[in-house]
């Protein structure tokens, strides 16, 4: 459609969940520490045109910190917000029993999947992480998409682990945030049979042809990462630049977000979930 941005769709097209560009949003909260629904509308509505999927309270959202309280609030005013396109509930807790239970309520909050890491700590085996994607899917009734990373959940998953949770029917997409572009292109060309979707913004030049981004950087240049996805690799270098410019590569990314959308007016209240000095 002439006029419009990249990754806005066509009336009556339908928006694909697993590709483009999605959005790892930020938590906002208020001084009293709940999540403001016009907050979270201002929000959603500065970046929706631009983007294929809002993926709430994930790391960007400071999904380890939430409340339960919290954690509902913002999955459902972003469902109620979304006006049609995908939302990817993240959800990072420490056991499958704490997924499964959240998973379930992301289902009844109207969520489209749900975005989870594996159980947390370096005694989970390969086949336990592989029983515990099977056991989300199940309890959610809802696709999972696979949070590929090892800061957070403290254990890595294995190449081949990998692609036997992407064979599993409730695996929706990859989300690689493993750190690495050379793992991200292994993946890619062992065919795993669901969408990979990059999501850390330093490798997004060198991961390959990947399905799709997941951006911080949307939150604030919604545009640029939907312009820069599709015309790869011609933005790379303004995807860099902009990303050290709102402090992206510190490990809390997410202050600086914040406190630029509070500057901007789009949230009330640039109060972060996450203790000052604590680390991610």
């Amino acid at each position: 459609m002439p006029g419009e941005p990249p990754g806005h769709p066509a009336p009556g097209e339908e928006r694909a969940p697993y590709a483009g560009v999605t959005v790892a949003l930020v938590t906002p909260l208020s001084d009293r520490g709940d999540v403001p629904r016009p907050d979270v509308a201002r929000l959603v509505g500065s970046v929706r045109r631009h983007v294929t999927a809002l993926l709430p309270a994930l790391s960007t959202g400071e999904g380890w910190a939430l409340t339960d309280r919290q954690w509902q609030d913002m999955v459902g005013h972003v469902v109620e917000c979304a006006d049609g396109t995908p939302v990817l509930a993240g959800i990072q807790c420490p056991t499958t029993a704490e997924v499964a239970a959240r998973a379930r309520l992301a289902a009844r909050l109207g969520a489209t999947a749900v975005v989870a890491t594996t159980p947390y700590g370096p005694h989970v085996t390969q086949r336990e992480m592989r029983d515990h994607y099977a056991a989300v899917a199940e309890a959610a009734g809802l696709p999972v998409v696979v949070y590929h990373e090892s800061v957070i959940s403290g254990n890595t998953i294995e190449p081949a682990t990998l692609l036997r949770i992407c064979a599993l029917p409730g695996t929706a997409a990859v989300k690689d945030s493993a750190g690495s572009a050379a793992d991200t292109r292994a993946l890619l060309a062992a065919g795993p049979g669901v969408p990979v979707l990059q999501g850390l913004e330093d490798l997004v030049g060198a991961c390959g042809d990947v399905d799709g981004w997941v951006m911080a950087l949307a939150n604030i240049e919604p545009a640029l990462c939907a312009t820069a996805f599709a015309t790869r690799p011609v933005y790379d270098g303004a995807v860099r630049d902009a990303c050290t410019h709102h402090g992206l590569d510190r490990p809390d990314w997410y202050r600086s977000l914040k406190a630029e959308l509070h500057r901007r007016r789009v949230i009330g209240s640039a109060r972060t979930a996450t203790p000052e000095g604590s680390r991610t």
